[in-house]
């Protein structure tokens, strides 16, 4: 996700307008289990598979906001998401997902606000309320889950660190999630295959540097090590061998979602991320669910007759709050983005929860290019800045929300921006720059 503590590279995005303290009834969140569902070993029509994918929940367990203050603003000034609101917000995505009754859930990292052993035993609490209801979850971690430094308690003007996770702790915590029943693991990395159905496979790639955080910081990057590209490239053999379908999931993005991401956010794709798309379609793959920039947004690289489609989804903690609703029918997807239209939160202002999200983004994206407009290297001055950052702003608010479009005006605004800054004009118009193929409700043929 992105942060301000990544300026040197990155755009930081979003800010919060208000928080408020979180609702106690988040705090132990409980749900009765529905009936007449598939049955409990899983077994579903092998015709006809329903997955769910999800990414990036950040869940905060509401007791690490013992009082809203100095603390908790600063924290979201350097990285603005809709924490205090998470537990509604999950609470709302659980309750669409079992009207819905998939037969599988993928969450693709970033599962905790700052990987708090706390939000990872309350997060499992919930996924648990899935399970009840026979619907399978799998999930991979992001680089918010684990060795965390920012795991913390904020209490007025005082952040105080609290107890986070290791990697082993992530095994263990999520064994029903993908590692007691995976039929192959990486002893490199937290990465697995999962045979959830016969004849699908996942292959769950782990591409975090937890094993890189310090005290005080927490790695953004990822970068897949050759030993697990060489583990997944014979797991993909083998599902090949076995005439098995694959369907990938990671945290970073392995293609580059706009034109110029891999120079301007370099942490939200794999490292080497070119060769490493290629090799793991050379070898198989053709469509990987990834999250980590929070853009609900879809790319495609070509290599030949061979493609591999990056189909990012974006963090239900920021703005149109996605998540994507799957039919594998005759081994083609058929992928729908939902969104989370509602929830029960008494900080909303009297707003629809849409508007008080809009809101929320569009003063981050404008407080946020001002401050790196001002800033070198582009040293703009303050009136200027104050002109151009809501054009950055609208321009984040297209990317992810997906689909994007210009309009004349917006390009005639952009046009005005190449005369002050043609490399940032050169950025926006990448933010733009929808490539194919469609973001939010796509098919993918993976015969």
């Amino acid at each position: 996700m992105i942060s301000m503590k990544n300026l040197r590279i990155i755009v930081p995005i979003l800010m919060l307008l208000a928080i408020v303290a979180c609702n106690k009834e988040d705090q132990e969140f409980r749900m009765q289990p529905i009936s007449n569902c598939v049955n409990d070993n899983f077994i579903f029509n092998p015709k006809t598979v329903k997955i769910a994918v999800l990414s990036d929940l950040h869940y905060m367990d509401p007791s690490l906001l013992r009082a809203d203050g100095s603390a908790f603003q600063m924290y979201l000034m350097q990285d603005p998401k809709l924490l205090a609101e998470s537990g509604a917000i999950l609470k709302e995505i659980l309750h669409k997902l079992l009207i819905e009754k998939p037969d599988l859930v993928l969450i693709s990292g970033d599962l905790t606000k700052d990987g708090e052993l706390i939000s990872h035993k309350s997060l499992l609490k919930q996924l648990h309320i899935l399970e009840l209801n026979h619907i399978k979850v799998l999930v991979v971690p992001g680089n918010h889950d684990i060795n965390n430094p920012d795991a913390k308690l904020f209490d007025g003007d005082n952040a105080t660190p609290v107890a986070t996770i290791t990697a082993d702790n992530f095994k263990s915590l999520y064994a029903d999630y993908g590692y007691k029943t995976a039929i192959a693991r990486d002893p490199n990395s937290l990465s697995y295959v999962s045979e959830p159905m016969k004849n699908l496979r996942i292959l769950a790639l782990d591409a975090n540097e937890y094993y890189n955080n310090t005290y005080t910081y927490c790695v953004v990057a990822g970068n897949i090590k050759d030993a697990t590209m060489e583990w997944a490239k014979k797991q993909l053999a083998d599902a090949k061998a076995k005439g098995k379908t694959v369907i990938g999931m990671m945290h970073h993005g392995i293609v580059e979602h706009f034109m110029g991401e891999s120079v301007i956010f370099p942490d939200y794709l794999v490292n080497n991320w070119a060769d490493k798309a290629d090799e793991l379609m050379q070898a198989g793959l053709k469509v990987v669910f990834t999250g980590h920039f929070h853009a609900n947004d879809a790319t495609q690289r070509t290599m030949g007759n061979l493609s591999l489609v990056d189909v990012e989804t974006g963090s239900p903690v920021i703005y149109h709050s996605p998540y994507r609703i799957i039919n594998l029918v005759n081994n083609k997807l058929y992928i729908k983005t939902n969104h989370v239209e509602h929830i029960t939160y008494p900080g909303l202002k009297g707003l629809s929860f849409d508007d008080y999200e809009k809101a929320f983004s569009l003063n981050g994206f404008e407080v946020q290019a001002k401050y790196m407009l001002m800033s070198p290297p582009y040293n703009v001055p303050e009136d200027v800045a104050s002109q151009i950052s809501p054009v950055f702003a609208s321009a984040m608010l297209a990317h992810f929300a997906g689909d994007e479009t210009i309009t004349a005006e917006t390009n005639a605004a952009i046009q005005a921006i190449s005369e002050v800054s043609p490399d940032l004009a050169n950025i926006i118009y990448g933010l733009y720059t929808d490539l194919p193929p469609a973001d939010n409700d796509l098919v993918i043929d993976l015969n």
